[in-house]
């Protein structure tokens, strides 16, 4: 049964008789992307084609579009799967987070995670870099899941520069700036010194101020507790490897 074209650019379409007698006839617009085969009156109305969905062996497979022709593309290495529980497996490649995190207040949605490399400093109160200290070693790593921040870093220092002795030790160079809440615990905790110019057996460990980015070294140098540790408890050689956790 032959398709017409009316001068509107949409499809008529014509029934044929049957036994001599005419079943019907329609200028009615019939849309391009319908497919009927009538078995009674033999008609046939056009249909929008698509290419069939690639192959794939992997049961439960993620599926995924070319953004231009909207076609389903197939994996050229093992499929990300998705379960009917909802568990989604990586078989291969990695999940990304935006270089810039999107927060969210769901306690059940991780909105961020990055890994890198930070430079840790020496400062005094003045949380000053350019005062001459000088460093034969300053390795810094971190990893930040949520709001969770675990860092680690070793620095050996080979000249102290003008710093201040009488004032307190910081290392700065911190990748994110502590939450800005009060009574947070932040943690960091030497694994291992030298050089340094304190009495054995104190240990050596670190915590954080709100709204900042730098970890106040301290030292359990009394039965109490511990205190502030000094620049002058360090010297032009020591070293120190710490690791520990923050929250932002």
């Amino acid at each position: 049964m032959p398709l017409h074209r009316s001068s509107h650019g949409t499809r008529r379409r014509v029934r044929r008789c049957v036994g001599g007698e005419t079943v019907g006839i329609t200028n009615a617009p019939i849309p391009i992307t319908t497919l009927a085969h009538s078995a009674l009156t033999g008609v046939t109305t056009a249909q929008h084609h698509t290419s069939p969905a690639p192959a794939s062996s992997t049961n439960d497979a993620i599926a995924r579009y070319d953004g231009v022709s909207g076609a389903l593309q197939d994996y050229s290495s093992l499929a990300p799967t998705i379960s009917d529980a909802g568990i989604v497996a990586l078989t291969s490649g990695a999940l990304k987070w935006p270089s810039t995190a999107i927060p969210s207040g769901d306690a059940n949605t991780l909105d961020d995670y990055e890994e890198g490399a930070w430079t840790p400093v020496l400062w005094d109160n003045s949380l000053d870099s350019g005062e001459g200290q000088s460093y034969s070693i300053a390795v810094g790593r971190y990893v930040r899941i949520g709001n969770r921040v675990y860092v680690s870093y070793i620095i050996t220092m080979s000249g102290l520069g003008t710093l201040t002795v009488s004032q307190g030790a910081r290392i700065g160079g911190l990748p994110f700036t502590a939450v800005n809440t009060a009574n947070v615990v932040h943690s960091f905790v030497a694994g291992a010194c030298a050089d340094l110019n304190s009495t054995a057996g104190y240990n050596v460990c670190g915590t954080l101020d709100p709204n900042t980015a730098n970890i106040i070294l301290r030292i359990w140098d009394y039965t109490g507790g511990n205190t502030s540790m000094l620049i002058s408890e360090l010297t032009a050689a020591g070293r120190i490897q710490m690791a520990g956790f923050y929250e932002v």
